[in-house]
């Protein structure tokens, strides 16, 4: 189960999930983290001095009574920056996203409830949290 079991088990890695190395230095705007509908945006900023690329990614916590890992990779992209320059990352949340295994109907269902939505570099690195919330009613 990779970085959920970690997470699970409050383990620290030496290498997280998603974890990259870079010649220079992402800002994720925290205040710029916009979740409307199921749509998911930030704004991030290439803060040092050389063009880099970064990956993006989005995790989403399910609500506890759902009995998932703290935290699962939903959506990533990969961006290239020059130096100073920004640009906004949007992610689109479907059902399955939001969805659990249902083994007595043997398919997806719809999970409702506070979902918490994590931006950030890898899966400790987290620079951006939100919140989600979704009626199945």
């Amino acid at each position: 189960m990779g970085y959920r079991w970690y997470d699970y088990h409050k383990v620290e890695p030496m290498y997280p999930f998603g974890h990259g190395l870079s010649y220079t230095t992402f800002k994720y705007d925290a205040e710029s983290i916009k979740v409307e509908d199921r749509n998911v945006s930030i704004t991030v900023t290439n803060s040092g001095n050389l063009t880099g690329k970064e990956v993006v990614q989005l995790y989403v916590g399910f609500p506890e009574a759902a009995g998932e890992p703290p935290q699962m990779l939903k959506g990533f992209k990969k961006i290239e920056l020059d130096p100073r320059q920004s640009t906004t990352v949007e992610f689109t949340l479907r059902d399955r996203d939001l969805s659990i295994w249902d083994v007595d109907t043997h398919d997806w269902s719809l999970v409702s409830g506070d979902f918490k939505i994590f931006v950030g570099s890898s899966s400790r690195d987290i620079r951006a949290e939100s919140t989600l919330t979704v009626s199945t009613a």
